[in-house]
């Protein structure tokens, strides 16, 4: 996996508008929450241990633009927003390794049909990628 997220960012980083290629574009749309988890999670492992990180920094955002794209129109709360967690955090959280959870701006990854969210703290801190009800997330602010 690590080896085709380097291959898709540096073909982002070889396009002269960092963007993705129509076909990868395509098969990056409707993602699943484990491929979704697959992905950024991945991706956030080379990021947060110091692979060449600017180009995997702009596929991480081009996937997020796609899903993004793909969300209900008006929703909430979508993939890509920057959000906190806020109220009883369930253990699934708290044990990410970030000191304070409620402190942390996370990611959203994936947003579920079932109340859930998927969500990834800042890559400098950590990369793994978490579940939480969406009832316990507010948006972060600029």
């Amino acid at each position: 996996m690590a080896r085709l997220i380097e291959a898709l960012a540096a073909q982002v980083g070889s396009s002269e508008h960092s963007a993705l290629a129509p076909g990868a574009v395509a098969a990056l749309t409707g993602l699943s929450r484990s491929e979704t988890g697959l992905i950024f999670g991945h991706a956030g492992h080379l990021v947060h241990y110091g692979a060449d990180t600017e180009p995997i920094e702009v596929l991480i955002q081009l996937i997020s633009d796609i899903q993004d794209r793909e969300a209900e129109a008006g929703a909430a709360i979508a993939p890509g927003d920057r959000v906190r967690l806020a109220g009883e955090l369930p253990a699934s959280v708290t044990d990410h390794g970030a000191t304070r959870p409620s402190e942390t701006v996370f990611a959203v990854r994936y947003v579920g049909d079932d109340a859930t969210i998927d969500v990834q703290p800042d890559l400098a801190e950590d990369y793994t990628i978490k579940s939480a009800p969406i009832a316990l997330v507010q948006p972060a602010g600029t």
